[in-house]
């Protein structure tokens, strides 16, 4: 059998490249390949989400400080131990694959790993705005390293094109579902929720700013934000809500581990990330028969939803736009189901089985 190891920073947090290593790793061990994960920070917490004991979880015990680079006077010698490591390890388990799941050290240093395997590196990041900027030194150097790996794997056609090595494979992101939502409208709570981390990025106070214009025509909506962050990111966020006098109709909620199920209950999903790559939660909440509006943001929304079809795209940072479009939806029961019922059938080309063999046919049988 193959043997394939996946590099990753840890485990027992929620997010979505964990539950994506967690889905992919569970399938091969139980589709004839070896699987080990090699972390740098897992320690001894447990993993967020549950993996099949026929995986090898190992972690090297590093510790970066997240507070400072990676190249930092704090992180450099840990890095160098890192590499060290990682070495040992992989000349123990002697991958067919080795997969850098995100952005990690090894990232950098790999090639002086002089493994036997093939090399991947998955980008769950969109490359649009690097894209824009002048080739600085350090990205000539980013570009020299990742021209010896042997596949790029990125999640939406539009990503191809910020790469030129000749070894880039669309391959998207699959969903956790064995089985699909269902429509049933009229029996959805009328609350819009939004998800994910607390950070700048998402624009969770755009949402909110958004929200509060809504309400200004609307008696009956709420909306749930379930998300956590940095304390400060997250204390502002609820100064915010009182602030603009929400608090009757907005929640912060912790992250749960089933929101798929909340989804299933609720009215709408909205998104006003200033970016997103190939949002796992627009899945979630399609496979759910849940509506979403979505800012049409670099450069992942426009390459799930097509608009007015399967749900709604609103013109980048339009507010007014996106409010309009809450409105209707909000309103519109049989919009709501049209938009749900496209979604659910939209959706089925990311199922697991089927995202699975794309990686069987790009990747896996040329190992």
């Amino acid at each position: 059998m193959k043997t394939i190891v996946i590099l990753t920073d840890q485990l027992h947090k929620i997010g979505g490249i964990n539950s994506l290593i967690q889905l992919k790793a569970n399938y091969w061990v139980n589709n004839n390949y070896v699987v080990h994960i090699i972390t740098t920070e897992q320690g001894a917490n447990t993993p967020f989400y549950e993996f099949d004991p026929k995986i090898g979880i190992h972690d090297l015990g590093i510790d970066y400080d997240r507070n400072q680079s990676y190249f930092g006077k704090k992180n450099l010698p840990k890095v160098i131990n890192n590499f060290w490591l990682l070495r040992k390890s992989l000349k123990k388990i002697s991958p067919d694959l080795l997969i850098i799941a995100n952005h990690i050290p090894v990232t950098y240093f790999f090639p002086l790993l002089k493994v036997n395997s093939k090399v991947l590196k998955e980008y769950h990041f969109t490359q649009f705005f690097r894209a824009q900027k002048k080739v600085s030194l350090f990205k000539r150097f980013e570009n020299y390293v990742e021209s010896k790996l042997d596949f790029q794997v990125v999640l939406n056609e539009e990503e191809t094109i910020f790469y030129n090595s000749g070894k880039v494979y669309h391959i998207p992101n699959p969903i956790p579902f064995t089985q699909l939502g269902t429509p049933n409208n009229h029996q959805r709570k009328p609350i819009a929720i939004a998800a994910g981390r607390i950070s700048p990025v998402k624009r969770f106070d755009v949402l909110l700013e958004i929200w509060a214009k809504f309400k200004e025509l609307d008696n009956i909506w709420c909306l749930e934000i379930y998300g956590d962050g940095p304390k400060n990111d997250v204390e502002q966020l609820k100064n915010l809500i009182v602030k603009l006098g929400l608090g009757d109709s907005v929640q912060i909620i912790k992250p749960i581990n089933n929101l798929p199920e909340v989804m299933g209950t609720r009215g709408m999903y909205l998104m006003t990330s200033e970016q997103e790559c190939f949002p796992m939660v627009l899945l979630e909440a399609q496979a759910s028969g849940l509506p979403i509006v979505s800012f049409d943001c670099p450069t992942g929304p426009r390459n799930i939803i097509k608009s007015g079809e399967d749900g709604i795209l609103v013109e980048f940072n339009n507010q007014e736009a996106f409010v309009k479009a809450v409105s209707r939806l909000s309103s519109d029961e049989s919009l709501r189901e049209k938009l749900t019922l496209n979604g659910l059938e939209s959706v089925q080309q990311y199922l697991l089985g089927n995202v699975m063999q794309q990686w069987e046919d790009k990747i896996l049988s040329k190992i």
